[in-house]
């Protein structure tokens, strides 16, 4: 008999030698699919191993990234805080440029109060001397009424004018050389562009509180007039 036959044979006739011979062929099965799933696994190890690679490239990167960004925090934290600095100090510029301007505008708020004092004063040291010159002169017998006379272009602060006689001058709470040479000069500029205002005699008069010596020593030369309310520092010429 052929060993097919043999062995077909015992597969139907001895059931242990059938149980074996399926077990064989069992574990050939188990055996092959164990070896495929070894080179499925071994696939996945190489993927897995790729990916390792392809990990840890990106996990370094990732280090690269994380080391530059600590860099640049650095960098805006050190930025933050010199920024930090120069507001620290624009606000205390803002506070000195706040005193300042406060200081200004009480400066300017003195400045302004120190002008009315003296556009009062002013006003009120001419009617003075309108008084004072208008009563020395009816002393001796001169009447003439004193104001102010504003042209176009010319001012003069002490005026009167009486038949042949006009009194032509400036009070000034200080007198100094400059103020008694202005008064020629506006008799000229009246002579020039408003005659009709003097007369024959032209009495120059220079009132005040307080004159220099120069000014005592201008009065004198150009022949000015010139007094405080108790006293005649120069002689009135007529």
């Amino acid at each position: 008999m052929a060993l097919k036959e043999r062995i077909l044979d015992l597969l139907e006739k001895d059931r242990e030698f059938r149980y074996a011979v399926a077990g064989l062929i069992g574990l050939e099965e188990v055996i092959r699919r164990l070896d495929a799933h070894d080179e499925k696994f071994n696939e996945i190890l190489s993927i897995l191993r790729e990916h390792t690679v392809r990990f840890e490239e990106h996990d370094k990167k990732f280090n690269e990234i994380v080391a530059v960004l600590k860099e640049h925090t650095a960098r805006f934290e050190e930025h933050d805080k010199k920024f930090s600095e120069v507001v620290a100090r624009l606000e205390e510029h803002d506070k000195k440029f706040n005193e300042i301007i406060s200081e200004i505008r009480d400066i300017r708020r003195e400045l302004a109060e120190v002008r009315t004092y003296i556009e009062r004063t002013s006003l009120t040291l001419e009617e003075e001397a309108w008084e004072v010159i208008a009563y020395k002169l009816r002393r001796i017998g001169i009447d003439v009424e004193l104001s102010r006379l504003i042209l176009p272009g010319l001012e003069i602060n002490i005026y009167g004018a009486t038949d042949d006689l006009c009194i032509v001058g400036e009070a000034s709470t200080r007198a100094g050389a400059r103020i008694v040479s202005s008064v020629d000069e506006k008799i000229d500029a009246l002579k020039k562009r408003y005659p009709e205002y003097l007369r024959g005699r032209i009495l120059k008069v220079v009132y005040t509180m307080w004159a220099t010596e120069d000014a005592v020593e201008e009065a004198r030369k150009r022949r000015v007039w010139l007094l405080k309310t108790l006293e005649d520092l120069t002689t009135l010429n007529l």
